[in-house]
């Protein structure tokens, strides 16, 4: 993988075998990451297309603001972030991926159906639902003919 010549002494026995085994196992995983990126920008065109007339869609109660994640980067740092599988969740053609936030501060993310306009689910940390669950969906669910608008756009 890295072209080193494996009948070498230097490569196949060195002084510290546990230094530099984690050295290119670290070195793979960075090679490993950048393809994954490259892979995922090749889907972002795609992703932009599917979903470019939904952005810029941000809604406020005057507490809590919502708004459509905008990328395959937003939504795969909203997964890690919140600790739940949203991640994935780009890919989806059906769903449309909302954060809900307090004073700059994630509170859930929602996953709405845009075929059935409606609230599929919303989670917080760790797919628990926060104080604030009820009045999110009810946000949303409030908020869905501008959704509806931009689909018909």
């Amino acid at each position: 993988m890295f072209g080193k010549d494996l009948y070498n002494a230097k490569y196949v026995c060195p002084a510290n075998l546990n230094k530099e085994h984690d050295r290119y196992m670290h070195k793979k995983a960075k090679a490993d990451a950048q393809k994954e990126i490259e892979k995922l920008r090749e889907k972002e065109e795609s992703f932009r297309e599917a979903k470019a007339k939904f952005f810029g869609l941000v809604f406020s109660d005057g507490l809590i603001q919502v708004q459509v994640l905008e990328s395959i980067e937003e939504i795969i740092l909203e997964g890690r972030l919140m600790h739940h599988c949203v991640g994935g969740y780009y890919s989806k053609e059906d769903s449309l991926i909302l954060t809900a936030c307090i004073d700059g501060k994630k509170m859930e993310t929602i996953e709405v159906s845009l075929s059935k306009l409606q609230v599929i689910q919303s989670r917080g940390v760790c797919n628990k639902n926060t104080e604030y669950h009820n009045q999110i969906v009810q946000l949303v669910e409030k908020n869905i003919p501008l959704i509806e608008q931009r689909l018909a756009a």
